[in-house]
């Protein structure tokens, strides 16, 4: 049986008049890939309806959806920070609606059973299951019982001195974490289960620290490593806007940021408005004075984060019964107008790419390192394979 190449990006939020131009550079990069995955970062709808919970309200008009089957995309995960921004009903329509052009969807549900769900995808005779879930998100996103909502992956952070024996009050202390039993136990009961439905199986997390470049907190790399070890054949994770590093571990890939693929995040906002938005979620106003925040930028009015954001990529990977054989990806970059393009891989916007990525996988000690791939070329685009060092 013939390998099936899989393709990944990270956040995908459309809000736009002509939806469907976004991917125009891409188009037939993304028709290439068998499975094509995403995380969906928002609802769809034209009746939003604000939850009490939620930090900022972010959804798109409701014929956006319609973009992401016509580009190719048939598998999506759901479990992320703004899924429930609009309330249950918007959430529920917009998997509904998903499932009704093609879509896959994982991560999200009526109930925690039904957000627990795989979403299985099969080409070629071979079945891939997904696994969606998030770290982060407001509380009251996760599904319950008899709840809808997301599937959580969610820990407990703590605090300790940088120097056990050294008081030093006031000092940045080393923070941790402690995964949550509970999510834990169901974490692995699900890649467990998937596994015998499945050929392979992918688990997905919406997680990390979107302040600071390059780093992934305990929480990221423990549980990863705890899914490989259960069974699962790849992770991939989302969430901090800017890419992260990849590693092999036990044999197995693990992408831990893909970073945002397109992101149509419009502050329409005062500058009054936006100041009382962020005393009210910053009182302290530690966030707002990070390089990382969101905030108006000039010439950037589809993109309003920090210039590390609009480096990203279209991940791939090669995929059998025996399990993932290969990983890389292709660089990419967002323009002004939120479009994303492609790069040449020997291009100086691609080599900035690379040595970006190069820093987050040295900083955090991770074993890829990416080399070109001739073999790996994507609609005429020649891609970075990721090998172990």
């Amino acid at each position: 049986m013939p390998d099936v190449l899989l393709g990944l990006v990270g956040d995908v939020f459309i809000n736009r008049a002509n939806s469907h131009e976004v991917f125009d550079a891409v188009r037939p990069i993304l028709e290439v890939p068998q499975i094509l995955f995403a995380n969906l970062e928002s609802v769809y709808t034209d009746d939003p309806r604000p939850v009490p919970t939620g930090v900022y309200m972010m959804h798109g008009p409701a014929d956006n959806l319609d973009s992401y089957a016509k580009a190719g995309f048939n598998v999506v995960s759901m479990a992320n920070n703004h899924i429930l921004d609009c309330g249950y009903d918007a959430m529920l329509e917009t998997r509904k609606r998903l499932r009704a052009q093609g879509v896959k969807t994982c991560g999200v549900g009526d109930s925690l059973t039904d957000a627990r769900e795989p979403a299985i995808v099969e080409v070629d005779g071979l079945s891939v299951a997904f696994l969606a879930y998030a770290s982060v998100f407001p509380m009251g996103y996760e599904a319950r019982v008899d709840r809808a909502g997301l599937a959580p992956m969610r820990a407990h952070t703590f605090w300790r001195d940088p120097f056990p024996l050294l008081l030093e009050p006031g000092r940045h202390p080393v923070i941790g974490t402690v995964a949550d039993e509970v999510d834990l136990r169901h974490l692995a009961e699900d890649i467990q289960r998937a596994r015998g439905r499945a050929d392979l199986v992918v688990t997905s997390f919406h997680w990390g620290d979107q302040m600071r470049p390059y780093r992934l907190t305990d929480h990221e790399k423990r549980t990863a490593r705890f899914c490989i070890d259960e069974g699962a054949s790849m992770v991939v994770g989302h969430h901090h806007h800017a890419i992260r590093g990849m590693e092999w571990y036990k044999g197995k890939p693990i992408m831990y940021g893909l970073g945002h693929f397109v992101f149509d995040l419009k502050l329409n906002w005062t500058a009054a408005e936006y100041q009382a938005w962020l005393a009210e979620v910053d009182p302290d106003g530690w966030t707002s004075s990070a390089p990382y925040q969101m905030f108006v930028r000039e010439g950037w009015p589809y993109l309003p984060m920090h210039e590390d954001t609009r480096m990203t990529l279209i991940a791939w990977a090669r995929a059998s019964r025996g399990g993932v054989s290969g990983i890389g990806f292709l660089p990419c970059k967002l323009a002004p107008d939120g479009k994303v393009h492609p790069l040449r891989v020997h291009s100086a916007e691609s080599a900035e790419v690379l040595r970006y990525f190069e820093q987050c996988n040295t900083s955090q000690r991770l074993n890829g390192r990416a080399v070109l791939e001739s073999s790996a070329v994507l609609a005429g685009y020649p891609t970075l394979r990721v090998v172990p060092n």
